[in-house]
């Protein structure tokens, strides 16, 4: 009696991956401040380090850098957390929040993780803060959120944009149509010439879309935008951080109705019963984040050696340097016993 009652759940998580993701007119890119919707009642959201956007930012603007936002290895925290942290900020989800910072990715995460958590519209500014303050805009020293929160965050999160791990299992082990994977990491990592994660390679059937010729395309303008995938997308990139940024670049910049498996390559590489494409292993001792090519091979002299150290078990055979100055003192103790020996039989 308990396979329908399963057979229901795994048809369920289907359904959810195979529903086409709610529409991102409230989650887009602006070129500037001018071009934000309701400028005057939005609140600036500046995501660069604390200590430069307490120093200076744009007038009005709450800092709220990325590292708020990730715990150790950059993990997200949990929803409730989460929720709390924000109302420190003084959001409480019905606002328009303009986001901006210095650097891309950072800056997208937090924009893609406030979509995620609600927040009733987003506009990201796609010009830097320093260039936006150099241009005139208003500057003052931003503001740090309190240690309590200022007000409740109330808007309901956007639980449908998520993807987790076990659901995107099952669909990829049903005999269903299987969601449109995008992986956004680089294509040496997607191929598996840079490891990052216990194995490299990518997920089964997924497209390797990297989020850094997607950022291009954006700024080049809207003739030079890529041909992308119809119908249900989900999105992945390394880990939450890169996931949720090239959410942001793939919803808010290039309206594609994705949704997001944030733990990406990261978790699903860490579990070896999951099925991966292009899957290999990074040998023991390469650097993370290296193209295996890169890591040299011992000189030959070195293995012979190692060889021949190897065969001579029991025998602590000393390096060069130490075995000179052992065969030294021999012969300087040699010496010293006969010139002893040979003052003793004058004296008699």
């Amino acid at each position: 009696m308990a396979q329908p009652a399963v057979l229901a759940v795994v048809l369920l998580a289907l359904l959810a991956l195979a529903r086409p993701a709610p529409a991102a007119d409230d989650f887009a890119y602006v070129r500037s401040l001018a071009d934000a919707t309701d400028r005057e009642a939005a609140v600036v959201v500046d995501t660069r380090a604390l200590a430069d956007c307490r120093a200076r930012s744009l007038a009005g603007a709450r800092c709220l850098p990325a590292d708020d936002l990730l715990g150790p290895q950059r993990r997200l925290p949990s929803a409730r957390d989460l929720l709390w942290l924000l109302g420190t900020v003084g959001l409480s989800g019905r606002e328009t929040v303009i986001v901006v910072g210095q650097e891309a990715t950072s800056r997208d995460f937090v924009a893609g993780l406030l979509y995620l958590a609600g927040q009733r519209q987003v506009r990201i500014v796609a010009e830097p803060v320093a260039r936006l303050l150099g241009a005139g805009a208003a500057a003052a020293p931003g503001r740090e959120r309190g240690m309590v929160r200022e007000t409740v965050f109330e808007a309901p999160m956007r639980d449908g944009l998520w993807v987790l791990r076990d659901e995107l299992r099952d669909a990829l082990r049903s005999a269903g149509p299987a969601p449109t994977l995008l992986d956004g990491r680089a294509d040496g990592e997607y191929w598996g010439e840079a490891a990052r994660a216990p194995r490299t390679g990518h997920l089964p059937g997924a497209i390797s879309l990297p989020a850094v010729q997607l950022r291009a395309a954006l700024e080049a303008g809207p003739e030079r935008r890529p041909v992308l995938p119809q119908g249900p997308v989900v999105a992945y990139a390394h880990d939450a951080f890169e996931g949720l940024a090239y959410l942001s670049l793939l919803a808010a910049g290039h309206r594609v109705a994705a949704r997001v498996y944030p733990e990406g390559w990261a978790e699903w590489a860490a579990d070896g019963a999951l099925p991966a494409d292009a899957v290999g292993y990074p040998e023991r001792g390469a650097p993370a984040g290296f193209p295996q090519a890169m890591v040299q091979a011992p000189a030959p002299s070195a293995v012979v050696a190692n060889a021949s150290a190897a065969a001579r078990p029991g025998i602590a055979w000393p390096p060069g340097e130490a075995w000179l100055a052992a065969a030294l003192a021999l012969v300087l103790a040699a010496f010293a016993g006969g010139w002893w020996l040979a003052g003793r039989r004058a004296a008699r």
